[in-house]
Parts: C-alpha cells; sequence; structure tokens
C-alpha cells in the first residue's frame, strides 16, 4: 500500500512480475474493479522472501494508485481457464467500515501491495489473493491491519507502509471524492495491547 512518491523503484521490481507499463510517478484515480489490501494479512510466499501472499478484499469503484501509464494497465482480465486477475489499488474505503490506522515500530517486515497482481477466489469472489513484496522497514510505518493491536506489528505479517507515503494518497483522494475531510482515524495509544 505504499501510495504516491515512491513508486519508481518499486515499479522496476513489479514490472518483470505484473507486466505493468510503467509511467510517469504521478497518482492515477481508476474507477474499475481492484483488489484493496489496506488491512490485509499476509504470509511469506513458501521458497521466496521476497514475496508475501496476501488475502485483500475485492471491490468496485475509484481507487488510487501510481506508476502506471493508464487504468487500463490494471484493468481486471480473466483468462481462458477463468481466472479473474485484479491489482491491488489504495481506497479509503475500510476506513468507512471503522478500520483504523495503526503505527508500527521500526525493525517488523510488512508487505507492500500497491498494483501486485491478484487472483480472485472463485470460491469467495469477495476475496483475491495478491502477490506483494515483502518489506523491510527500518523507521516506523503504518496499517490499517491488527485492529490497533500494535503486537501484531511484530506476530503477524500484514500490508502497510510509511506515514510519508500514505499521507499524500489520502489528501488526493479527499478531494478526488469530494469529501469535506478525511474519513481516516488514527489508532491511539490507549487502544495499544
Amino acid at each position: 500500500m505504499r501510495v504516491w512518491p515512491f513508486l519508481a523503484s518499486l515499479v522496476a521490481v513489479l514490472v518483470g512480475s505484473s507486466g505493468i507499463a510503467v509511467a510517469q510517478n504521478k497518482p492515477l484515480i481508476c474507477d474499475q474493479q481492484f483488489a484493496l489490501c489496506t488491512s490485509a494479512n499476509c504470509i511469506p510466499a513458501p521458497g521466496n522472501p521476497k514475496v508475501a501472499l496476501c488475502t485483500c478484499a475485492v471491490w468496485d469503484g475509484k481507487g488510487g494508485t501510481t506508476g502506471v501509464a493508464s487504468c487500463d494497465a490494471v484493468k481486471p482480465s480473466t483468462d481462458a481457464n477463468g481466472w479473474r486477475t485484479v491489482y491491488s489499488y489504495f481506497a479509503l474505503t475500510q476506513s468507512y467500515q471503522g478500520k483504523r490506522l495503526m503505527r508500527c515500530s521500526a525493525g517488523t517486515p510488512w508487505a507492500e501491495c500497491l498494483n501486485a497482481k491478484c487472483t480472485i477466489d472463485p470460491a469467495n469472489p469477495s476475496k483475491a489473493i495478491c502477490a506483494c513484496e515483502t518489506m523491510f522497514q527500518t523507521g516506523e510505518w503504518v496499517t490499517w491491519a491488527g485492529n490497533c493491536n500494535t503486537q501484531s506489528c511484530s506476530n503477524g505479517f500484514l500490508n502497510g507502509t510509511t506515514a510519508a507515503e500514505v499521507l499524500p494518497g489520502i489528501d488526493i483522494l479527499t478531494k478526488e471524492l469530494d469529501l469535506k475531510k478525511s474519513p481516516v482515524n488514527w489508532c491511539s495509544p490507549a487502544d495499544a495491547r
């Protein structure tokens, strides 16, 4: 979910596996089906410590991405076997569901899912499994996952980003959606367990 100013280096890594056409590093709002991984729980991919497999929600509507040429570069598709592919975008949707943004301390691993290629689960089309990048952040990072339980930052493997990267994305989507104020709320220190 690393959102806006980062993607020049990350997309270079993801292009090899995703086939996404790279563009300038500017935000793009797409209105189509996508995977929402802001509160995803993940596991390391067997035999590949650079990849995290994350279970994400499937949504239709507006979401933000960056570093791609157009929304067509990350549009949903269905292959000859009927497998549906979507890409992970950033959206404020889960903030409306009461999920809050939690700060996690430095030194814990997390997954980066923005623009990740995902396969929709045919048995449960409201879920997708996404191949995300494993990150090790030397500084603090943030996530909508974990239900404000800071122990989940080190006991789990969550989708996340840095505050410096998500805050501009929150502002851009707030303006794009004509919201008077951001729906994002932060976990309080009293929530920590």
